[in-house]
């Protein structure tokens, strides 16, 4: 399971490399549904030929597409699946509690990579980073024992130093910078996370933690 700042279709980044050679990769779009399709697969297919993995794209846009076993069929015969960036509040309204994020768990237990980049990586823990108002809210749960901010650059600073003070005191929290990176070793459990590299600023009550 990696946790991605975003960045993840740019193969110079940490978060675009870390599926180098994977094989198929099923990438779910959910999140960034109401972009440009056309750009966006296109960025997909030149990600993929950098990276040298075969993409299969998981065609949900809203929530009924989610709720369709047959959507979520492709994940099963992945090698790994890229949940992209986006909207975090349109991916979890659309995804939780669905047969679609029943496959993401499911790749991710049987040892597939799973890597959840921006908007991705924020939806899956819980409590969830409220980009919009740079509070907490639900998030899908899929990480436990850590709560993520994506394109921590971009935040402003007065922003940053709000978000810090509402992180539970038991929680990792890791603001991640565009295209940094953790992982960890099991789905869903409360693991010791590891930097896979970017830019970050990980602490734990508030204090500065090496991972």
């Amino acid at each position: 399971m990696v946790l991605a700042g975003g960045g993840e279709l740019d193969p110079a980044t940490p978060a675009g490399g870390v599926l180098a050679g994977c094989g198929t990769v099923a990438v779910v779009t959910l999140a960034a549904a109401f972009g440009r399709p056309d750009a966006l697969a296109a960025r997909i297919a030149d990600w993929a030929a950098a990276v040298g993995v075969s993409p299969v794209t998981v065609a949900a846009v809203r929530r009924a597409d989610a709720l369709n076993p047959a959507v979520a069929a492709p994940i099963a015969d992945a090698d790994a699946v890229l949940v992209l960036d986006g909207s975090p509040a349109h991916l979890v309204s659309a995804l939780k509690a669905t047969p679609l994020l029943d496959a993401v768990t499911a790749a991710a237990a049987r040892g597939a990579a799973v890597v959840w980049s921006g908007a991705g990586a924020v939806a899956a823990c819980d409590p969830m980073v409220d980009e919009r108002g740079g509070a907490l809210t639900v998030g899908l749960g899929v990480c436990a024992g850590i709560v993520v901010a994506a394109a921590w650059e971009r935040w402003p600073r007065p922003r940053q130093r709000r978000l810090r003070t509402m992180i539970p005191d038991g929680v990792l929290f890791a603001a991640l910078s565009t295209g940094a990176a953790v992982r960890s070793a099991a789905a869903g459990a409360d693991e010791r996370w590891a930097a896979v590299g970017g830019d970050m600023e990980v602490t734990r009550a508030g204090k500065p933690v090496e991972i």
